[in-house]
């Protein structure tokens, strides 16, 4: 090789025709005018003959924001170029959108030679999607509904009956294939089975009202069906699992509303007064929602943790009818001293007022630690320690399904809709809020040393 050849620049990559860059810049326009933009692209994929060239342009259409530009860029890669096929059928099979799916896995089921060049990472793919294990995948387990599903499942199976390619995409995957949140996988210890009943919402008739009990609700008995409630909140060593977990794979489990690059670390992880078997606070409800759904749970209802918390005779305390200092973690525990008879509602406020959080020795304590506080279906802590998020939006009771991704977190305050029912009073409580029936509602975007959470499932949800 001479000194020339030697340090020459690599030959340069040709100029990206037009037509590839008006379809990457297409926003806006008529059918008319998209068809025109997408015949040109299409028309410039087939005269291309440099391999590179080709790919770039290729990658263009394979990442395009439109469905119909991705299916046929795809279908392109397939016909045009069988050895980057492989690899574009493996983007394919991540996409969001089944009709870009199904191309791509009927592409791999009619061509074995894709099928060996692009195995790998077609088998990646079809695991993030499915999000199963192979035993399950194997067995057919799982919520599989849709004709992409049952294509995709076929697909997966025949990639792992060659044991060389499984082993090797398994001993590499990036995903943890433990990491599966779909019911089949969930495991109920840990929880405690609530059978259906009817649920009579707030105080019982003729019952003498406290400040700190909701106002009439507007129906006064509710049909609520059975479900699975955890027997404690969920504690902060279980939560930091899950931060560590997202740390390492990334959002697999958020809720699809939630501000964009949240940091799902606890506000109170710094805190050592915090332990580990206390009940996680400092989370908003976007955490606990990801969380849920990381361990293929979900949060409770407002009825449901009300029943949970009442049983089917309605008491007002998980333990019955009468306030118990010694079963509740209040304000009372946390100030020595302090009466727990409980005060009116200004003279807690101006108490709180008055509390610097950073200076008690102690604020929630360890979960299961008062086992008499038990409801009647053995689910305990209910009342006191931490207010608990529920799944419930506060001023109209109805299930809370956010659409605020647009907004900056700051605007969601004084928003309505963005208010959320927690339950069962804290640690900075008076005995007026340590009931089943008191209620309160925060923005969902709160992050409270007050407020923490436990998950529920359905029975229709639960394995058999």
């Amino acid at each position: 090789m001479t000194t020339t050849e030697q340090f020459s620049p690599e030959p340069c990559l040709p100029e990206v025709p037009a037509e590839v860059l008006r379809i990457a810049a297409s926003t806006d326009g008529t059918a008319a005018e998209h068809d025109a933009l997408l015949g040109g692209y299409l028309r410039t994929l087939e005269r291309l003959t440099d391999p590179r060239l080709l790919g770039e342009c290729l990658a263009v259409g394979l990442l395009h924001d439109t469905p119909r530009i991705r299916r046929l860029a795809l279908a392109a890669a397939v016909r045009l170029a069988p050895e980057l096929a492989a690899e574009a059928v493996g983007w394919a099979l991540a996409d969001p959108d089944e009709t870009v799916r199904g191309p791509a896995l009927a592409s791999l089921a009619s061509t074995s030679a894709l099928r060996s060049a692009g195995g790998p990472s077609a088998l990646h793919a079809l695991l993030a999607v499915l999000g199963r294990s192979p035993e399950q995948i194997t067995a057919g387990v799982g919520n599989y509904v849709t004709a992409a599903d049952a294509h995709a499942l076929a697909s997966a199976r025949t990639l792992l009956a060659d044991p060389d390619l499984a082993d090797t995409v398994l001993a590499e995957l990036p995903v943890p294939l433990s990491a599966d949140r779909l019911p089949s996988r969930l495991s109920l210890d840990g929880m405690r089975h609530v059978p259906a009943g009817r649920l009579r919402r707030g105080t019982r008739p003729g019952q003498e009202r406290s400040w700190g009990d909701p106002a009439e609700a507007a129906v006064d008995e509710v049909e609520v069906a059975g479900f699975h409630l955890d027997t404690v909140p969920v504690t902060n060593d279980a939560y930091d699992t899950f931060v560590a977990d997202v740390a390492g794979h990334g959002h697999l489990w958020c809720h699809p509303d939630e501000p964009r690059d949240t940091d799902h670390t606890r506000s109170t992880a710094d805190d050592p007064r915090f332990a580990g078997d206390h009940p996680v606070t400092g989370v908003s409800w976007y955490d606990a929602a990801a969380y849920a759904d990381w361990c293929g749970k979900r949060l409770p209802t407002e009825d449901e943790w009300e029943r949970a918390a009442r049983g089917d005779d309605h008491r007002r305390h998980p333990w019955g009818a009468t306030f118990r200092p010694d079963l509740v973690r209040g304000l009372h525990t946390v100030l020595a001293g302090d009466a727990a008879t409980g005060p009116d509602r200004q003279t807690w406020l101006r108490r709180l007022a008055d509390l610097r959080i950073t200076e008690p020795s102690a604020l929630t304590g360890p979960v299961n630690d008062l086992p008499d506080n038990e409801s009647p279906f053995g689910i305990r802590d209910m009342c006191g320690n931490v207010w608990e998020w529920t799944s419930t939006r506060f001023l109209d009771g109805l299930p809370l399904r956010p659409r605020f991704g647009t907004m900056d977190p700051g605007d969601l305050w004084g928003e309505w809709s963005a208010e959320v029912s927690v339950r069962g009073g804290a640690w900075s409580s008076p005995p007026a809020l340590l009931t089943a029936v008191s209620r309160a509602g925060k923005p969902l975007v709160t992050r409270s040393p007050e407020i923490g959470f436990r998950c529920a499932v359905s029975e229709s949800e639960a394995p058999r």
